[in-house]
């Protein structure tokens, strides 16, 4: 499929703009200067960007994978399409960051036991083991408590160890590094398996070949070789166990490691008075997800193709508005949240405008969904949204979110402030002292799943968190820098 810019789908704004109707219930008619850009955001166009966003040519936006680098693409020709100019280096619309890649690759690698040949993917995937081997090995099978138990000096030597334990078996555990095996499995939730892993973190490399399988996969290995199959998928045992068996399984992996660079997509608009252009707003939400995994896409449609899709329509409305903001816009879209903030915080250590000219940033992340818990239906959710992080550093920062809110009315949560402040992007620039907003629709059933699809999104959702921050955008150009907290009062 060919994904055509914003400019070619039949989502652009026609001349006669046709007044927004989804401002909550008791919301204030929106000032003239910014009418004809509030208007331009509307709930048909959430949902045009979105489909998008979730198709199958971009895959679920995987940091390091071919989708991200297509949605990447597609932002920045929209970004052009809206008036905005690239702000990476070189005239770029992208500020690489430089990432490792370590992947499987999947027609060379394999676990077989007996008759049964385990692919990886779901089944079995890395664990920082990099390079080819081909091994036919008998097994010991050990089930780990919190201490590992006495292992004797090459105690597994020219053996596999399949090991099932209670903590993280790191590759500096005595059961490595005394018992000397010649190959490691290691049980884990299939949510733990990946067949490929993206990093900024150059971790060395195990010296012995090691893999991570889940626990249905561990127990057909422990069958054949004889083992209680339960002891690697029931409860975990109250004392640590080791069997050994003359039984051989074959292993033969094939795991490459390469250096990549995936991309912030960047962009700017400069505001209209010269004398104050160089200070300027910064919107941004995470453009990545979980992309493809264990052999299933994760389409991100609420996290964070939601967020993503609200700023481009802020970055439309820019286009489309009549009054244009005083100081300039940058545009980030990050790349890799999903892996650690990783984007986010690259930017702020390598900013393409300096951050002491940054009045504010507005992050906008999951408010494609109403909040859902056991104790709370969604239907009760339509109109909230969380407020985060916008009283921390500046009480000037908040007061224009709350003046903004005037005129699209959202009822503001604050209750999950301690839990998400610092797991979104804006906290890379709270922690350089520039205050930011973050909005959240909250946590649903669909997070990190492969159920996170259009089904269920609330496209008038998307369309007002992005109406509010456009709002807050033109006002925060306007106003230029806020007043910041005291030290001692901004760490209460």
């Amino acid at each position: 499929m060919k994904v055509q810019s914003l400019a070619v789908m039949a989502i652009i704004v026609c001349s006669s703009i046709v007044p927004a109707t989804a401002q909550y219930d008791g919301a204030a008619s929106v000032p003239d200067q910014y009418a004809s850009g509030f208007q331009s955001i509307t709930a048909d166009d959430s949902k045009a960007m979105l489909t998008t966003l979730v198709s199958e040519e971009f895959s679920g936006r995987g940091t390091g994978q071919e989708g991200y680098i297509k949605a990447a693409k597609w932002v920045a020709e929209n970004l052009e399409t809206f008036g905005f100019q690239p702000a990476g280096p070189n005239g770029s619309w992208f500020q690489n960051v430089p990432f490792v890649r370590v992947g499987i690759r999947p027609e060379q690698t394999w676990i077989k036991a007996g008759d049964k040949q385990l692919a990886p993917g779901s089944t079995f995937g890395i664990a920082r083991y990099v390079g080819t081997t081909e091994l036919q090995l008998p097994v010991s099978l050990v089930v780990v408590q919190r201490e590992s138990p006495e292992v004797t000096d090459g105690q597994f030597a020219g053996q596999l160890l399949l090991v099932r334990s209670s903590r993280s078996l790191r590759p500096d555990d005595p059961l490595i590094v005394q018992g000397k095996p010649s190959c490691v499995i290691v049980v884990q939730e299939e949510s733990r398996i990946r067949t490929e892993s993206v990093s900024r973190l150059e971790e060395s490399p195990v010296a012995t070949p090691t893999v991570v399988i889940n626990p249905e996969a561990a127990a057909a290995i422990a069958t054949h070789c004889g083992f209680d199959g339960t002891l690697l998928t029931g409860d975990q045992l109250a004392e640590n166990l080791v069997l050994s068996s003359s039984a051989t399984v074959q292993v033969k992996l094939t795991v490459d490691r390469e250096s990549i660079d995936v991309p912030n997509v960047v962009g700017w608009y400069p505001g209209f008075d010269d004398a104050v252009r160089n200070e300027y707003v910064a919107i941004g939400a995470h453009l990545d997800h979980l992309g493809v995994q264990r052999d299933q896409v994760f389409p991100g449609a609420d996290d964070n193709g939601s967020g993503s899709t609200a700023i481009l329509q802020i970055a439309k409305a820019i286009g489309q508005s009549e009054t244009k903001p005083r100081r300039s816009v940058l545009f980030i879209a990050f790349c890799a949240e999903e892996r650690g903030l990783l984007g986010s915080k690259f930017y702020a250590e390598n900013p393409v405008k300096p951050l002491e000219d940054m009045v504010c940033m507005l992050n906008i992340d999951m408010i494609g969904r109403n909040e859902e818990t056991a104790d709370e239906p969604a239907s009760e959710n339509e109109n909230t949204i969380h407020l985060v992080g916008s009283q921390m550093l500046s009480d000037e920062m908040h007061e224009t979110v709350m003046e903004a809110n005037k005129y699209v009315n959202f009822v503001f949560e604050y209750d999950e402030e301690k839990r998400v402040a610092m797991r979104s992007d804006q906290a890379s620039f709270a922690a350089k002292g520039i205050p930011v907003t973050f909005l959240f629709g909250g946590f649903n059933p669909h997070y990190h799943k492969t159920t996170d699809t259009l089904d269920g999104i609330n496209f008038g959702k998307i369309a007002n968190a992005a109406r509010l921050n456009f709002l807050t955008l033109m006002m925060a150009a306007e106003h230029g820098h806020f007043a910041k907290k005291s030290t001692e009062a901004a760490a209460e």
